[in-house]
């Protein structure tokens, strides 16, 4: 009886037909149904996207600074005639990307500067084999040799007088990785402060752990040299050239103490080494 229900209602097709066909009409329901959801996904994606880029350009145009308040989640869904949720998301796509920030029951604010992006950038780089202890310092050599030459040309007294003292206490800790470390991570953050460029700052606080690393890496391996003097001789060469205002000087004494870092740490980096980080890339 079953059997002819089908039959008939598939206009007298035998059931086996009537089965495949029946389950080819479903599926096509489901594809419908798939592609409607992910229609509606995309758009929301879109309008998700407008909203980032409106608020924006409203930061932009309204030379809004860190702490100011952006309009309330309300406004924005009232002002585009975009629902809550969207706006919501939009606000949450800024928020990671460090340019402003949500706290619950409040307005979003502009963010201060800040190297958390960054850093989980650079830091997951290394974490996944994208980049290595030895790319890192090949990028901090470039960044601080330009910004000790600006330390240099725009070394306050102030901040002079804070750099020697460092390097003083660096003297006598020689012999202490760890403590020679720390005071060596507060002379390079120092020497960004000195630069009066705060990108610098932010670029050097990015990569305050895998500077720290490699700062302890290059330590423990001069220890095991006689020349361990040295790396305290080039950190006071670097502190005169600020204190004489001489950007040339200061330079060529932090190229110098790059060289040499990179020189103990890795030696001379096999070819293969660097042609299969080409390859990976």
């Amino acid at each position: 009886m079953r059997g002819l229900q089908i039959a008939a209602f598939w206009g007298g097709m035998n059931p086996p037909q009537a089965n495949r066909d029946f389950v080819a009409v479903v599926e096509q329901s489901k594809s419908l149904v798939k592609g409607i959801s992910l229609q509606k996904r995309v758009s929301s994606e879109t309008l998700a996207n407008h909203v980032v880029a409106y608020l924006r350009d409203l930061i932009a145009s309204q030379g809004m600074r860190p702490g100011a308040r952006l309009p309330s989640e309300a406004s924005i869904s009232a002002s585009l005639g975009i629902s809550r949720p969207i706006v919501r998301e939009a606000l949450r796509t800024l928020a990671a990307t460090g340019l402003i920030e949500m706290a619950v029951g409040k307005r979003a604010t502009v963010s201060a500067l800040g190297a958390g992006v960054l850093q989980n950038i650079i830091e997951n780089a290394v974490l996944t084999g994208q980049a290595d202890v030895w790319h890192v310092m090949e990028m901090r050599r470039g960044i601080e040799i330009s910004m000790v030459a600006l330390a240099a040309e725009r070394c306050t007294a102030k901040r002079a007088a804070e750099l020697s003292a460092i390097v003083s206490q660096m003297a006598d800790k020689i012999l202490s990785v760890k403590e020679y470390t720390a005071l060596d991570m507060r002379f390079h953050f120092a020497l960004a402060e000195a630069s009066d460029n705060p990108l610098y700052l932010m670029l050097v606080e990015a990569c305050r752990q895998i500077f720290q690393t490699s700062m302890v890496i290059g330590i423990e391996r001069w220890a095991e040299t006689p020349e361990l003097g040295r790396v305290q001789q080039i950190h006071e060469a670097i502190m005169a050239a600020i204190l004489a205002g001489d950007p040339v000087a200061a330079s060529q004494a932090m190229t110098q103490h790059f060289d040499n870092a990179i020189r103990v740490m890795f030696g001379s980096r096999p070819v293969h080494e660097r042609a299969s980080s080409e390859v990976a890339g």
